[in-house]
């Protein structure tokens, strides 16, 4: 259900994104919660409050978290808190796009672009999906209908039915078929590498 408020659903994403950032940032100096609050002059309560996006930290304690962390405020800040963070996608809207030049090539539609992409396969019988597929970040296969065939090279092959699910990460190549006489619905969820 919509915020009522738009302005209490932006301050709430600010926070969520700075306590993220904090997160983020302690997390790759291998800084325990406890540590930072103590470097930084707060209690853990309050960091573990500010990191989950409960409270907004006052500008001093930002600037001493900051300093904890070993980097300037602003590069903790969200450059852009979009009011926009609801993103609907409607099937009556889908625009469905050839995979290859192939003329027996699947169909696809990208549901949603983003650090997170989800994109929609529809392959019909005696369609192909492509060729081997690899990219940044994870990687994760959901069967929506029929069944297909998910070869991971040089790991092995997974036969996938309806409703079955497959992650790994995107860097190790991947090529799947449909199998059966039906169609096969694939959705592909795409996350970024860091």
């Amino acid at each position: 259900m919509p915020a009522s408020d738009p302005s209490a659903s932006i301050d709430q994403l600010i926070g969520d994104r700075l306590g993220r950032a904090i997160r983020e940032a302690r997390s790759e100096r291998k800084l325990s919660m406890r540590a930072l609050a103590t470097s930084a002059e707060i209690s853990q309560p309050f960091l573990s409050q500010i990191e989950s996006g409960q409270t907004m930290p006052s500008l001093i304690t930002l600037y001493r978290i900051a300093t904890a962390l070993g980097m300037s405020p602003s590069a903790l800040l969200p450059a852009d808190p979009d009011p926009e963070v609801v993103h609907v996608s409607r099937a009556a809207d889908a625009r469905w796009v050839p995979v290859s030049e192939a003329p027996d090539t699947a169909h696809t539609r990208v549901i949603h672009a983003g650090a997170t992409s989800l994109q929609e396969y529809l392959v019909k019988p005696g369609e192909r999906v492509g060729d081997w597929f690899e990219s940044d970040g994870e990687v994760v296969h959901y069967v929506i209908e029929g069944s297909l065939a998910l070869e991971i090279e040089g790991l092995g092959i997974w036969e996938l039915s309806e409703g079955d699910a497959i992650a790994h990460p995107g860097a190790l190549r991947n090529r799947w078929q449909s199998r059966g006489d039906g169609s096969a619905r694939v959705a592909l969820v795409y996350t970024a590498g860091t």
